[in-house]
C-alpha cells in the first residue's frame, strides 16, 4: 500500500512540475499580460501605440464611470513615458510603435505606488528605444 501511495505521489509531482515548466516557457516568449514587447508591437503592423493596444490588450483602454458624485467625468488610463506624464488615453494616438521598446500597464494600486495618487484607472508606461 505504501509503495502505491509513493508512486501516485511521485507521478502527481512530476505532472505538476511539467505543467509549471510549460507555463513558464510559454510566458517568457509571449511576455506577461501587463507588458507588450517590441516584437509584439512590431507584429501588429500599426503605426501608433493606441492601435497596437486595441489589437493586443483592449482591456487596458476601457474607461470607468465617474469616480465621485461631484465629478461626472469618466476615468481613463493615464499615460507616462518614463516619469513624465504625457496625458490621458488620446496621447497614445500620437506615439509611434517603432519608437518604443516596451509598453507596460500598471493597475490602479501599482500605479499609485509608482507614479503617485490620482490614477484610478491605472497607467500605461511607455519605454523608448
Amino acid at each position: 500500500m505504501k509503495t502505491l501511495i509513493r508512486v501516485a505521489t511521485g507521478t502527481a509531482i512530476a505532472v505538476l512540475l511539467a505543467c509549471a515548466s510549460a507555463n513558464t516557457q510559454g510566458r517568457s516568449s509571449q511576455g506577461t499580460s501587463n507588458t507588450l514587447t517590441i516584437d509584439q508591437l512590431a507584429r501588429t503592423n500599426t503605426e501608433y501605440v493606441y492601435d497596437a493596444i486595441v489589437k493586443l490588450r483592449p482591456s487596458w483602454l476601457t474607461t470607468r464611470g465617474p469616480t465621485s458624485y461631484t465629478d461626472a467625468t469618466p476615468t481613463a488610463v493615464s499615460v507616462f513615458m518614463g516619469n513624465t506624464f504625457l496625458g490621458k488615453l488620446e496621447s497614445l494616438r500620437e506615439v509611434r510603435t517603432l519608437d518604443l521598446r516596451e509598453v507596460k500597464y500598471w493597475d490602479a494600486a501599482s500605479a499609485s505606488a509608482r507614479f503617485g495618487m490620482g490614477h484610478p484607472r491605472g497607467v500605461i508606461e511607455l519605454t523608448r528605444k
